[in-house]
């Protein structure tokens, strides 16, 4: 532990590291974690592996634009539209 980050690493720092939400300093101490873990190291070479699997596989649907009938604007209207009219006019 360094006295800057005294938090032992956990299972959220390590899918975080998998994911490369770390930040430099957060991500030097987990790295420096796995050198002394060689049973987590390998298991977390596993997970990047499939998450640049599945990435891979999954990137030509990631490129397409969002169909029209899930935009946001387009939710909300319709969402509107089916609101029922709770007080009629006076």
């Amino acid at each position: 532990m360094t006295a800057s980050d005294p938090r032992p690493v956990g299972e959220d720092d390590l899918h975080a590291f998998v994911d490369g939400r770390l930040d430099p300093g957060r991500r030097a101490r987990v790295e420096a974690w796995l050198a002394a873990h060689p049973e987590a190291a390998a298991r977390v070479a596993a997970d990047r592996e499939v998450r640049e699997r599945l990435r891979a596989r999954l990137a030509p649907v990631a490129d397409e634009p969002i169909p029209a009938r899930l935009r946001i604007a387009n939710l909300a209207g319709s969402r509107r539209m089916r609101l029922p009219r709770r007080w009629p006019s006076a």
